[in-house]
């Protein structure tokens, strides 16, 4: 018989999907391994014994099972786990929020199939209040819920819910603990609700807070004492403290992080940033002073300012700089509410992991193996590298503002340190280290203007002062021009800036009497036109000149790239050209295009290109002759 007509083997499928005695309805933010576990229970079985054989899936599902893991089914496992379980897919789908987050296949593509997932790729999870559990299922059995903020306190029977963390292969221990005696705790939880119900970045803002919340919490700064008493009131007789201390810290500091959101999402908080810093970037929380006495208010710590104000790096620095820039800007808005990875907290469990192996004995725990030959360094000990290189620069100029293309000892400094000042997400140990170099390391102006400050310092050093009522005299052209400028400026600029200033002599009265170098500055300039003119007659244009262009030489580049700049911040504030860019446009009207460098650059090209072709005629659709070097 021909083998198409024998019976062929059919794939193994689940089996059919019948109603089982037993109806089981889920609870609201259930897991999905939480209600299999229950749905096993009433059968007196285990999750893995039962699942497995009602699936027809195999034991391998719940391989390296876990009690803070999630399992996840495909379409037929769930049609066959709510008709056994008697409860319609809609209504679990309502209650368990994971019940169709993935669509698992089985080895051969069909049949009932899921996946089981444990660790930091599963949401935060923990046994919800098991008196509310019990009354709500008439069991003994606990459920497991997804956890938020606002869902880990049951202001009904005063608990918290910690969740489970895993340490060392095994789980901590200890789920929920007693909120009776902290009366400020079911406060917090309110006020907590009537935010999410009101506010609409409440979410967002709560992690920002949380993040700053602990990392006042590292610090066991010895005036806190809130801290402390409800880690002693929490704490079972027999807690290990400085275990429990840990174990505790989310629900011990949830009534400052409440009220720090309530802080961060109030718009009359960034309007007072913004009267405050004179929408300037704050380089440190002691230009907010608004801010940091609102929260002393807000968390009942009057020494709090006294504490924070030196901050210059960390989650609640961003937050204030970002809101400056938002208020100039939709793409520093969108950024107000991101937390960057090095200003996340470290959970609980890896806490936990590191205070058990501190505590062991020095041969238990294993070195850390040594960088071998060819293998990459990791990033801290790529910063240590940098930070070596930048403290012998340090040493040598007093400071570390480097140009960007800066190489000291065949290192690429500038772009290193430009790297790390463009990064608003540094750990606060590294932005610390760099400050013991140089505290301007990273200022919240340009690096341009720190690199000409520091020049005037080191000029009024050896020469015992500027002598601005004078013209700056001794200066050089540049150096002068810039101290004038600073000086006629002066009641612009950032506070911090003033301050510099003020360190080499040029104080508020002072400035009042500072005299331009006239004669000198408009010779300057002739001169440079000269060069500008020379140049554009060679080239036919101002925009080729990068700002490595010498011409008879004066860096006419540079040059350019300065009066550009002080054009535009000229026309900001007089809403016209300066007599110096309607003498530069004389010689090329676009010498400052209202669009990038690199068009115009690219158009003079093209035009260049089009009037030097004698052969053909430029027409939609035609071949263009390649373009001749620009030095050619």
């Amino acid at each position: 018989m021909h083998n198409s007509l024998l019976p062929q083997p059919q794939p193994l499928r689940a089996a059919a999907a019948r109603p089982g005695p037993v109806r089981l309805a889920p609870l609201q933010g259930e897991t999905t391994l939480s209600y299999l576990d229950r749905l096993a229970d009433r059968y007196r079985l285990g999750v893995r014994d039962l699942i497995p054989a009602l699936l027809q899936v195999g034991r391998s599902l719940f391989k390296d099972f876990r009690t803070d893991g999630e399992v996840y089914l495909n379409a037929e496992a769930r049609a066959c786990i709510s008709a056994f379980s008697r409860v319609p897919e809609e209504a679990l789908g309502k209650a368990l929020p994971a019940w169709a987050a993935q669509e698992p296949a089985s080895p051969d593509g069909t049949g009932a199939a899921g996946r089981f997932r444990f660790g930091s790729v599963v949401p935060a999870a923990g046994e919800g209040c098991r008196l509310c559990t019990a009354a709500r299922t008439a069991r003994a059995k606990p459920a497991r819920l997804y956890l938020k903020p606002h869902t880990r306190i049951c202001p009904r029977h005063q608990r918290w819910m910690l969740g489970t963390h895993w340490v060392d292969g095994a789980p901590a221990g200890t789920e929920q603990i007693d909120l009776t005696g902290l009366p400020e705790m079911l406060t917090a939880h309110r006020q907590h609700l009537k935010l999410l119900r009101h506010t609409p970045k409440a979410t967002e803002a709560f992690e920002i807070a949380h993040a700053v919340v602990l990392s006042w919490w590292a610090q066991q700064w010895p005036e806190e004492k809130q801290w402390p008493h409800r880690v002693r009131q929490t704490a079972p007789p027999e807690a290990d403290p400085g275990w429990w201390r840990l174990l505790a810290r989310d629900a011990v500091i949830y009534p400052e992080t409440v009220a720090l959101t309530s802080v961060l999402t109030d718009e009359r908080t960034r309007q007072r940033l913004l009267a405050d810093t004179g929408r300037h970037l704050p380089h440190t929380l002691a230009h907010t002073p608004g801010l940091v006495a609102q929260l002393a208010s807000v968390t009942r710590r009057p020494w709090l300012p006294e504490q924070i104000a030196s901050t210059s790096a960390g989650p609640l620095l961003v937050w204030a700089q970002h809101c400056v820039r938002a208020d100039v800007g939709a793409a520093a808005a969108d950024r107000l509410w991101t937390l960057h990875m090095a200003h996340r907290p470290r959970p609980i469990a890896r806490e936990l992991q590191a205070y058990r192996d501190a505590g062991r004995k020095p041969e238990a725990v294993g070195s850390s193996p040594s960088r071998g030959r060819g293998l990459r360094l990791t990033p801290e000990q790529a910063f240590h590298t940098g930070l070596a290189h930048a403290r012998a620069y340090a040493a040598l100029h007093g400071h570390l503002a480097a140009p960007i293309g800066e190489r000291f000892n065949g290192f690429a400094l500038g772009r290193w340190l430009s790297n790390h000042r463009k990064s608003p997400g540094m750990p606060p140990e590294h932005v610390a280290a760099l400050e013991a170099l140089d505290p301007w390391w990273r200022p919240p102006w340009t690096v341009m203007w720190q690199r000409s400050y520091y020049e005037a310092r080191d000029h009024a050093r050896a020469r015992g002062g500027l002598r601005p009522e004078h013209g700056f005299p001794a200066t050089s052209f540049g150096l002068g021009e810039w101290l004038y400028n600073q000086c006629t400026a002066y009641g612009d600029l950032h506070p911090a800036q003033q301050r510099l200033l003020s360190d080499i002599g040029l104080t508020l009265e002072a400035v009042r009497t500072a005299r331009p170098r006239r004669k000198h500055m408009a010779t300057h300039f002739q001169r440079a036109l000269s060069c500008a003119r020379a140049y554009a007659d060679a080239h036919g244009t101002l925009t080729a000149a990068t700002t490595d262009i010498v011409q008879d030489g004066l860096k006419l580049g540079q040059w350019l790239a300065n009066q550009r700049s002080k054009d535009r911040t000229y026309q900001a504030r007089h809403g016209t050209a300066s007599p110096r860019a309607l003498a530069l446009s004389a010689i090329d009207p676009w010498w400052n295009p209202p669009w990038t460098l690199e068009w115009q650059r690219a158009w003079h090209q093209a035009r260049t290109h089009v009037r030097d072709a004698t052969s053909w005629t430029l027409r939609p659709g035609s071949p263009v002759p390649a373009a001749p070097s620009p030095r050619g």
